[in-house]
């Protein structure tokens, strides 16, 4: 029953606030990274994924592999990103951070997103690593949207997940989408930062939409509203409902056959408490739900620029299984 007590991490007395809590580390932490090899992935439909290579600096070949999954509208750039990274390599392991359609700093080619349930390019990053390279232990780490896209991809795959991958982590993962909606709301400082953040990543592919297109998805106000009359209809889903339903790894999470953590604080301001389901974990021998008191989203910072708690948590988990 992999169901964890919560932890002992405690932010910064200056982040005395969820919202200080999730804003700070991202906003503010610097990360001593030695930067990326970048490699384009040529996928099936035409399009293409950028994957952002870290490497360690041993000359013999590691075997070990962390794939790193942002979150929305986020990069292989993003403070947790890097910082994650780091601490892979510091440990010897090799990183693969992969930016989802449109977001690796060139617009793509097709008009097609990554979703929020966008398993199948985690599924061809997966393939591709497993074809070029020699990786006998891989690990899965998700951030945020790309948390839950890791466990969607895991409880898909079942029993059927390649044998080189041994374990997943999800950070501050929304694994039922709607729920998040709902605690988000349309209007909070995070809503309206995605929502204008949304605005801005589609003018890049305003030549794949079109001008009366692009015109109407530019005056909706919320990303409920753009998901509705835009991002769903687009990747085949009945309307927003609909799109939020099919993309959630929730369904899934009782089909994971590797050891998966979920690490969600409980005060996190976008996540309602259906994102952590105790009673799937509960039941799991795979699933292992852990829920920090405090932390914020994809936050748990650490005092003096030091790598967060939730960086120091998944490369313990996943080692600690080797």
């Amino acid at each position: 029953m992999p169901l964890l007590p919560p932890p002992s991490y405690r932010p910064p007395r200056h982040q005395w606030n969820r919202h200080l809590q999730t804003i700070l580390p991202n906003a503010l932490r610097r990360v001593a990274h030695t930067g990326y090899a970048r490699q384009r992935l040529e996928l099936a439909d035409g399009d293409f994924l950028d994957l952002d290579w870290s490497r360690t600096r041993n000359s013999a070949p590691t075997g070990k592999l962390a794939i790193l999954t942002h979150g929305l509208l986020g990069n292989a750039s993003r403070p947790y990103m890097l910082g994650m990274a780091a601490a892979f390599n510091r440990v010897g392991w090799d990183v693969l951070a992969w930016n989802m359609r449109g977001l690796g700093g060139e617009p793509n080619r097709l008009e097609r997103m990554t979703t929020h349930g966008g398993s199948d390019d985690l599924a061809a990053v997966v393939g591709h690593v497993l074809q070029a390279e020699p990786y006998r232990h891989i690990a899965l780490v998700g951030f945020s949207k790309g948390g839950n896209i890791a466990l969607k991809y895991a409880g898909e795959q079942g029993g059927g997940l390649p044998a080189a991958i041994k374990s997943v982590v999800a950070i501050s993962a929304p694994c039922d989408v709607l729920g998040s909606v709902a605690a988000m709301g349309d209007y909070s400082i995070y809503a309206r930062m995605f929502r204008d953040k949304f605005k801005r990543f589609v003018l890049t592919k305003k030549d794949l939409i079109g001008k009366e297109t692009l015109d109407k998805l530019l005056r909706h106000n919320t990303l409920m509203q753009m998901t509705e009359h835009y991002v769903a209809p687009l990747h085949g889903f009945a309307n927003a409902e609909d799109y939020c339903i099919r993309c959630s790894s929730l369904p899934h999470l009782a089909q994971i056959r590797v050891p998966s953590l979920l690490l969600n604080a409980q005060n996190d301001p976008v996540l309602s408490p259906s994102c952590s389901p105790r009673d799937i974990a509960g039941q799991s021998e795979f699933l292992f739900l852990e829920m920090p008191l405090l932390g914020g989203h994809v936050g748990f910072g650490q005092a003096n620029n030091q790598p967060t708690w939730a960086e120091w948590r998944t490369v313990d988990f996943v080692t600690g299984l080797l």
